[in-house]
């Protein structure tokens, strides 16, 4: 079960602190320590020791005879209505989400310029580039 503080469980059972230390104090009550150092009290002690919380009373998992087996539709009528109208938020939403997607184009593929020179092609021969080189001497 679970562990509270002598703080807290005082708080559930609407005791004081004061009561649940001198309980401990004399036995009655064991309490352990937490990874805190701090003393706690295992809930079926204090059921053990003080019964039930007061307003903590577990209810029977099944229905009494005069428990209706669903709520009126008269109660579940709004609830019902506000599903709608969020079901059509979403379907709204989701439209937007998909005209605001982003897809990128497809980018045109570049095919880079080849450098021409001035007067030179590939074809010319070594003679040439001489007679270019010799022109710039002069």
């Amino acid at each position: 079960m679970s562990k509270l503080t002598i703080g807290r469980m005082a708080t559930l059972y609407g005791l004081h602190r004061s009561t649940l230390h001198e309980a401990v104090a004399k036995g009655r009550v064991t309490a352990s320590l937490d990874g805190k150092g701090q003393k706690v009290i295992d809930l079926s002690e204090m059921i053990r020791v003080y019964g039930e919380a007061p307003g903590q009373a577990r209810q029977s998992p099944t229905p009494t005879p005069d428990t209706p087996p669903t709520p009126p539709l008269d109660t579940l009528q709004p609830l019902l209505e506000e599903m709608r109208l969020l079901r059509e938020e979403v379907r709204e939403l989701r439209q937007a989400l998909r005209l605001l997607e982003h897809k990128p184009e497809a980018m045109p593929e570049v095919v880079p310029a080849q450098p021409k020179a001035a007067s030179v092609s590939k074809h010319q021969g070594p003679a040439t580039w001489a007679s270019l080189f010799s022109a710039l001497d002069e």
